[in-house]
């Protein structure tokens, strides 16, 4: 699975369903809620956008590389988590511009191969829709690349996400021994929740801990000094 995949790069295609002016930016380019006091413009994010930055976790605040202009659905923007550098930007492929349908986001990852595959395995789970199914699909695949490849790709990418996700079970039965939570684990992943899976593996891991419990005498204890303790007599300062 890792010879199919780019060690250090991942650039997927996705078809926007659902949009609207959820988020601005302030003066420094830092995209924002809605609500933010310090926006001077609106972006409409889109449900693939929104839904990424949800499901990524320790996400820094994105900064607009691109800042949308009269059409507020023609953006780029760019973060970080840990060590995967996030870049995605939202264009027009058909029709003008003139439904939500007509736009799809180009999703950029670069770092470690195990944690852009986990992104992408969490951000498909939440989202309602198979990202790489476009509403035109000759169109897209015609300016910007083959929508089977595309497909294909975001696939193997959950592949390998799964497949690491199962070694991580496999290798908890082995070192922890079976228990319910193993079977946990199992079910999670086969509804493709991973943050369930590894809740269940860290359940298993904090029962294994030892905790060692020192004796202790509940009368206390006496303090054994072999010197004698030379004796002060401070009253008379005190007197003086």
């Amino acid at each position: 699975m890792e010879t199919e995949l780019d060690p250090t790069k991942s650039v997927l295609f996705a078809q926007v369903r659902q949009a609207s002016g959820t988020h601005g930016y302030d003066p420094e380019g830092y995209l924002r809620a809605k609500s933010h006091p310090a926006n001077v413009a609106s972006v409409y994010l889109g449900d693939i956008s929104r839904t990424l930055l949800k499901v990524v976790p320790g996400l820094n605040t994105p900064i607009m590389n691109k800042k949308p202009g009269f059409d507020e659905q023609t953006w780029g923007f760019s973060c970080k988590s840990g060590d995967v550098d996030i870049s995605v930007s939202s264009y027009k492929y058909w029709g003008f511009g003139l439904f939500t349908s007509c736009y799809a986001n180009t999703i950029t990852l670069e770092g470690p191969l195990s944690e852009r595959a986990r992104i992408i395995f969490d951000l498909v789970s939440a989202l309602s829709h198979k990202p790489w199914q476009f509403a035109r699909k000759s169109k897209f695949t015609s300016k910007f690349s083959n929508c089977d490849s595309n497909e294909e790709n975001w696939r193997r990418h959950i592949s390998k996400a799964r497949e690491d996700l199962n070694e991580m079970i496999e290798t908890t039965l082995l070192q922890k021994g079976d228990c319910d939570d193993i079977e946990v684990a199992r079910n999670a992943l086969a509804d493709d929740n991973a943050p369930a899976v590894l809740r269940a593996l860290a359940r298993i891991e904090a029962d294994s801990i030892d905790v060692e419990v020192k004796d202790v005498d509940p009368d206390g204890s006496i303090l054994q000094i072999d010197n004698d303790i030379p004796f002060v007599d401070l009253s008379i300062n005190e007197e003086e």
